[in-house]
């Protein structure tokens, strides 16, 4: 094993600082009368929260007056409570006029603006007013009921003193001098970004096929770590893409512009030039939906005689106003940030391991030399090399050798796909539904099922529905067989006509909902009876086919197939010509050809067994139930009565016999543990609609109401918890013998339910009492492993460089040394190895900015932390959870998080329900990697 070490992008400060802030609080009859215009929408509505929306109100207020670091929500609902603290005061004359407009926005569409203006009305211009500062330790937690502001103010520190020298150098020799500004931000950290944008060329096979222009962000956030009292600042690096050519229209769900300016809006003082992020809406008028800035904006800016450029007219002009390369910024600029809605992205994702280093220099020049305070946190020292594989193959000599058997993907191989499914006796797959609109695509699919499978028809087949070209036959192979059905989809996959003024409800939403039912119920009557669970294939148009994006029918068919009796799989139709179907397919359309068959399979929970490897996998035995948490549909947006819903989802595999089962609360009380696809089914039938008291709803929901509702939840998901590990202990794997049970979560998705996942209280060598209550004996307590996972989204889990080689890339498992207060306890990070697609990876001394169309290469560390083992080393656990990252058979790479979870969060295709909403949300547009 390479004994490599690897540098974190993680830091503490080591001296006491002092930070002052000013506070401002929100007069009492201000409170009162937005409380009292959200309690009135609620009554008209008859749903939504009571309390006010100060979540939209936070961006437009930071944007307005760029020296807040933070606001606290309580402060609109509780008298004498904060609500902004800022490091300077700004003349408030013109704030009482910009929350009215604020309020105006809010409610005047629904309560009638001649309603909100009478109420309006009553408000007192002066009551406004700053309350003298508060000076803050930056080295302890502050005593103060709003808050740790450390988690705002260090990050704001750091951002502060970055840019006292804000030129950074990037690439081989610092080729690359990149200028970053401040980037207004009142959560998640600070941030900084590259102005003005870089040219990044596009170039495939040697040629130089485009240009992107992207910019690159530095986050600085402070992160509580297990195990340590004190929390550390984390450094990351992202790129940002921008439009640069004229587009017609706005995308459906509206655009994020920055616009840059060195004059603050809240009352026209000069200030640094920095980046004010604003939401482009569209919003529904008489004409259709139209781009809109925020009012209370629109309006200040003519207050203070300066105007945001119209969106119609940055859509012919996306690059407002830019200054050059080298140019120092000035006056207004506005650019569009690039997601996925706009299209295929031009630059790949992520920065390269050269960048991470170049940032790291650079923070290690201006922030460490430059005698601040700050020192890195210890290193990841190696302990793993790489994941041990289970379905190892030798690669044929020649090429021309190759079969399906030699396939990366373990279920595309036909002896194991053949062998898991057959031999499954959990829920056996007997029938299959092919929905189809071309027969090529008929043909195609039933031919990679035949492939895959080992099978061939037997005799003719037989015609069960003549109107809709429905036929029948048996597929048989030597290990069993298959019935596969064949139909016409018909209408069911054609669009919801939305727009259609004679079907019942007053907007596309209310439409849809009844046009959805309607479909599922089309769909049921069509599809063959079944008396168990069937699988089934679809052939459907792009989504990019469906406008509206409200007309698009897929839900309806996830819905109606699965009512019908089979979990589905959509694919859309074949791109290869017709003529040349005959000879292959094109690659695309044969890989999603195996695709569609081998997920459909995944759906059923068919695994090759067996799933463990004493000796590769350094435990003692295979007697041990391998088990997950993961919480589904956690908030409003995802639910049919915009009240949060939650359902917590529990998977157990037995790894001997290749049988994944789940169960949910509801289902632990009247069937226990249930096969995967009659979990699925489960799923569709869940009340989406019921009140559930999660925490993400604070701060936009009756808090005091809420708040005892939620513990309450919290015991009984606990207590389920326990009753199912409780159930894993006492049943067998193989053999009659007590089994080990290894159970994990991951901390992102499950601490708002489990708080006991949490780190301040993040039990250490010992089990949670809310699962130690129920699992009272010892016996079981020595049975029962437990591991914390985090994934790396929103900053959590630090970068990494290779120490002594930047650009360097590396995988394995390492230990961070020197980071837990304690001796007794250690944390892991595992680092996955290159994926198939990662072909021709940007060159260890490459820089984003050489190439946009490489992939970046530079992967983010999965957090382990081994909460309870009394029965393995926690390094030996570890480990085996770092070789489960490359255990899931249906991909060819390691995943995200180790397996089994992806039977939990793919469980998320059928937590749905006809009143969903379309999701109109931006994609990620900055992702630090991948």
């Amino acid at each position: 094993m390479k004994n490599e070490t690897i540098l974190p992008g993680a830091w503490k400060l080591t001296k006491e600082l002092q930070y002052a802030l000013f506070s401002l609080q929100v007069p009492t009859a201000w409170q009162q009368v937005a409380k009292s215009l959200a309690q009135k929408r609620v009554n008209l509505l008859g749903k939504g929260y009571p309390s006010v929306p100060s979540s939209s109100l936070d961006p437009i207020i930071a944007a307005s007056f760029p020296k807040i670091i933070q606001t606290a929500r309580q402060g609109w609902q509780r008298p004498g409570v904060p609500w902004v603290f800022a490091t300077e005061t700004a003349d408030l004359s013109d704030l009482p006029e910009f929350i009215k407009d604020w309020l105006r926005e809010e409610f005047s569409d629904c309560l009638g603006g001649e309603e909100v203006e009478s109420i309006l009305e009553q408000l007192d211009h002066s009551a406004w007013h700053w309350e003298a500062p508060q000076t803050y330790s930056l080295l302890h937690p502050p005593e103060t009921p709003y808050g740790d502001m450390r988690f705002q103010a260090i990050p704001d520190y750091l951002a502060t003193e970055f840019l006292k020298n804000p030129q950074v150098g990037f690439g081989v020799n610092n080729q690359y001098e990149l200028t970053f500004y401040r980037v207004v931000s009142i959560n998640q950290g600070s941030e900084l970004m590259s102005w003005p944008p870089h040219p990044v060329s596009l170039i495939e096979r040697n040629q130089q096929v485009g240009t992107a222009h992207i910019s690159f962000v530095i986050r600085f956030k402070l992160q509580t770590v297990p195990w340590r009292k004190e929390p550390m600042i984390y450094h990351q690096l992202s790129i940002r893409q921008w439009i640069v050519e004229p587009f017609p229209k706005f995308p459906y769900g509206g655009a994020t512009a920055y616009i840059g300016d060195n004059r603050r809006w809240l009352d026209g003082i000069r200030q640094p030039f920095c980046f004010m992020p604003l939401r482009i809406k569209q919003v529904r008028t008489q004409n259709g939906r139209n781009p809109r800035w925020s009012r209370a904006i629109n309006e200040l800016l003519k207050i203070n005689d300066s105007l945001l450029p119209e969106p119609h007219n940055l859509a012919f002009e996306p690059q407002y106003q830019w200054s050059s390369l080298g140019e120092e910024p000035c006056g207004m600029q506005v650019a569009i940030s690039y997601h996925t809605t706009w299209g295929k992205l031009p630059c790949l994702r992520g920065v390269s391991p050269q960048d991470l280093s170049s940032l790291d220099e650079a923070i290690q020049n201006k922030l460490v030399k430059g005698n601040l305070v700050l020192q890195r946190v210890g290193e990841f020292q190696k302990i793993l090399s790489g994941a041990n594989p289970l379905w190892k193959i030798e690669k044929p000599k020649k090429k021309e050798d190759k079969t399906r058997e030699d396939l990366d993907t373990p279920m595309l191989r036909p002896d194991l796909a053949s062998k898991a499914l057959f031999q499954q006796i959990e829920n056996p797959l007997n029938t299959l539904v092919v929905l189809w609109e071309t027969k090529q695509c008929r043909d195609a699919l039933i031919a990679e099922i035949c492939d895959l499978l080992g099978l061939s028809q037997k005799g003719d087949a037989q015609v069960y529905n003549p109107e809709i070209q429905g036929e029948q036959a048996i597929y048989e192979g030597s290990l069993g067989s298959l019935l596969i059905k064949s139909q016409h989809v018909q209408g069911l996959t054609q669009r919801l006509d939305v727009d259609n003024p004679s079907v019942k409800g007053n907007t596309r939403q209310q439409r849809r909902i009844n046009l959805i039912n309607e479909r599922v119920s089309q769909i049921i009557s069509s599809l063959p009876k079944t008396q168990e669970i069937g699988g089934a294939l679809i052939e459907i148009k792009p989504k990019k086919s469906f406008f509206p994006p409200e007309s698009d029918p897929k839900l309806a068919l996830r819905i109606g197939v699965m009512q019908a009796g089979y979990v589905n799989q959509h694919i859309y139709p074949l791109t290869t010509p017709l003529e040349k179907q005959k000879e292959s397919l094109n690659k695309k359309d044969y890989n999603r050809l195996q695709k569609a068959v081998s997920d459909l399979l995944r759906q059923f929970g068919v695994l090759p067994a067996p799933l463990i490897d004493v000796k590769k996998d350094g435990i003692t035995n295979s007697n041990l139930w391998l088990t997950c948490f993961h919480i589904l549909r956690r908030t409003r947006k995802t639910t049919a009565s915009n009240t949060p819903a939650t359902v917590a989802l529990m998977v157990r595999v037995n790894p001997v016999k290749g049988i994944v089962q789940v169960t949910t609360p509801s289902l632990w009380l009247t069937q226990g543990w249930v096969s995967y696809p009659v979990g699925l089914s489960s799923l569709i039938t869940e009340k989406w609609d019921l009140d559930s008291y999660h925490y993400e709803a604070i701060g936009d929901s009756g808090e005091e109401h809420s708040n005892n509702k939620q513990k309450l939840e919290q015991q009984l998901i606990n207590k389920f918890i326990a009753d199912c590990l409780r159930d894993c202990l006492s049943t067998s794997v193989e053999n009659d013998e007590l089994p080990h049970v290894l159970f994990m979560a991951e901390a992102q998705n499950a601490r708002q339910m489990l708080t006991w996942l949490q780190n301040p209280k993040l039990p250490a060598n010992n089990l949670p009492n809310e699962l130690k209550q129920h699992i009272q004996t010892e016996a079981e307590q020595n049975r029962l492993w437990l591991a914390r996972l985090r994934v790396a989204d929103n900053g959590e889990v630090p970068v990494g460089i290779v120490k002594g080689s930047p650009g360097t890339r590396t995988k394995g498992l390492f230990s961070w040394q020197d980071v837990c207060d304690s001796g007794e306890t250690d944390l892991y990070l595992s680092l996955r190895k290159s994926s198939n697609t990662e072909q021709d990876l940007l060159r260890q001394s490459e820089s984003r900015l050489d190439n946009g169309s490489r992939p970046a290469g530079s992967r983010k560390f999965l957090e382990i932390a081994v909460l309870h083992s009394p029965s393995i080393k926690a390094e030996k656990l570890a480990c085996f959870i770092h070789n489960l990252r490359d255990r899931w058979p249906y991909f060819a790479d390691e995943v995200s998080l180790p397996f089994p979870f992806l039977f939990a969060t793919l469980a998320k295709e059928y937590a749905v329900s006809g009143k969903d909403p379309v999701d109109s949300s931006e994609d990620s547009e900055g992702s630090l990697d991948e």
